[in-house]
């Protein structure tokens, strides 16, 4: 038996094997790991006891911990779905039906015709009922600066984002 010769598994190996080369000589030389904005030790020249010690940077002043501030880490939509008018239900089991009554023959045909009436039906109000699907508030996470983290309720947004800086008073939550 003798095998046909697939040029797209060639192409796929040769362009892999071009990528291994190229990306075997972009690392380091000499065994050292990389590390980002590092110099090879090499290039650093060694101090001597002629050069004058350098200053140590500042220290960045630590933030005030506040039990009143915090960031937005999370907002969940909070939604109503309505009961069904029952339209979608008779529509998707009318459908159902006549799609199931086309398969097999006979009792299977009469199965399959149920079948698909009931699984119509039950989709069918599903997307009419997701299709109304309304908003009626938000919940936002605020991890505060203390490390609580505390849930609100509400009914608008008012430009509320995740990662927002916010101010907690009375049990409200507002942007900082």
């Amino acid at each position: 038996m003798k095998k046909s010769f697939d040029h797209t598994t060639a192409s796929l190996a040769s362009m892999s094997l071009a990528c291994l080369v190229v990306l075997g000589g972009c690392g380091p030389q000499n065994g050292e790991p990389v590390v980002s904005g590092a110099v090879p030790s090499a290039a650093v020249p060694a101090k001597t006891a002629t050069q004058a010690p350098t200053a140590a940077a500042p220290v960045p002043a630590k933030p005030v911990v506040s039990a009143n501030l915090g960031e937005v880490s999370h907002i969940e939509t909070l939604t109503e779905r309505p009961k069904g008018s029952g339209v979608g239900a008779v529509a998707g089991g009318v459908l159902g039906g006549v799609a199931g009554h086309q398969v097999g023959d006979g009792r299977g045909q009469d199965a399959a015709t149920v079948v698909g009436a009931v699984g119509g039906a039950l989709l069918g109000n599903k997307i009419e009922r997701d299709r109304a699907v309304k908003v009626v508030g938000y919940r936002v996470q605020v991890k505060l600066d203390n490390g609580d983290v505390r849930t609100f309720e509400r009914s608008q947004l008012d430009g509320l984002h995740v990662g927002d800086r916010v101010r907690v008073e009375g049990g409200q939550v507002r942007a900082a």
